[in-house]
């Protein structure tokens, strides 16, 4: 199984959101294979967050990688990064 790496790019508020304060987050993504450190695949992808959870954009994540098992693997592994991030995470205007 490859190695995912995150890196947070940039923090928006959603101005127009149903539910008040909450944020999108930029997030890099490198696939990086373990045994050889080969850069398998680079991106971005949105994560939007607020108090009660993170949400990332399935339809990014099944452009993003073909594979269902990745898919699955990313989605629960960028949705803990940034729910850990999340009392950090401030919007890049204030």
């Amino acid at each position: 199984m490859p190695q995912i790496l995150f890196k947070v790019q940039q923090v928006n508020r959603l101005e127009n959101h149903h539910i008040p304060d909450t944020y999108e987050a930029t997030v890099e993504v490198e696939i990086i294979n373990r045994e050889s450190g080969e850069l398998m695949k680079q991106g971005t992808l949105p994560v939007q967050f607020n108090e009660h959870g993170s949400f990332p954009s399935i339809s990014h994540i099944q452009q993003f990688v073909s594979d269902k098992k990745m898919q699955t693997k990313l989605l629960f592994d960028i949705r803990r990064y940034v729910r850990k991030l999340r009392p950090y995470l401030q919007p890049d205007d204030e």
